[in-house]
Order: C-alpha cells, then structure tokens, then sequence
C-alpha cells in the first residue's frame, strides 16, 4: 500500500469545529471523513460531466429529428397534415402540463409548401 499524501487546507476555526463534530458523529477520524467527502465530490463531479456529454448529444439528436420530421411534412401531399399534427401536439402538451410555444416542434425550422 503506497502512503497517504497530506494536502494542507486553511479554513476558519469555526469550520474545522464543525468538520471534526461531523466526523466524530460519523465515528470516523477528520482525515478520513474528508477523504470520503473529497472522492465522493470528484465522482459526482465526473458524473455530472458524463450526463452533461449525453443531454448534448440527445438533444442534437432531438433537433435532427424534429427537423426531418417538421420537412417530410412540409413536403407531404396533403396540405394540411402538418398543421392537423401541430394541433395534436398542442393537444397533448396541454394534457400533461407542458407550454407549447409557435417555434416548438420544429415548426420554424422547414417552410410549408
């Protein structure tokens, strides 16, 4: 097992009273709680920039959808399915509680016909 390596930290008096309270109710000794507390916030860390990569990556996959969705439907043959389907939409973000807005759904992205 490789030795510990200390990192010195200042903070004030009325901090490290509250460190060492917290880590004696935790039955654990000062260096251990903050080691667990440093590792835990480095994994959170880690993982909030794992779901940040993902949200980005499904949303430009949402907007390549909608954008396709909203042009195969400017160009189908009937007219007025593109806007029979935005009333739906509405519709049904109405039910759950969701505002939909004019420019949502890919709408302002393809030009009707």
């Amino acid at each position: 097992m490789t030795r510990p390596v200390p990192i010195q930290v200042y903070v004030s008096p009325e901090l490290a009273d509250r460190v060492r309270k917290v880590a004696e109710r935790h039955d654990m000794t000062v260096s251990a709680w903050l080691r667990a507390l440093l590792s835990r916030a480095c994994d959170e860390q880690e993982l909030a920039l794992q779901h940040n990569t993902s949200i980005t990556r499904i949303l430009r996959m949402m907007v390549f959808a909608r954008v396709g969705i909203d042009g195969l439907l400017a160009g189908h043959a009937d007219p007025t399915l593109r806007d029979r389907i935005y009333k739906v939409y509405r519709r049904q973000c109405a039910a759950i509680g969701l505002p939909s807005t004019a420019t949502e759904g890919g709408r302002d992205e393809a030009q009707s016909r």
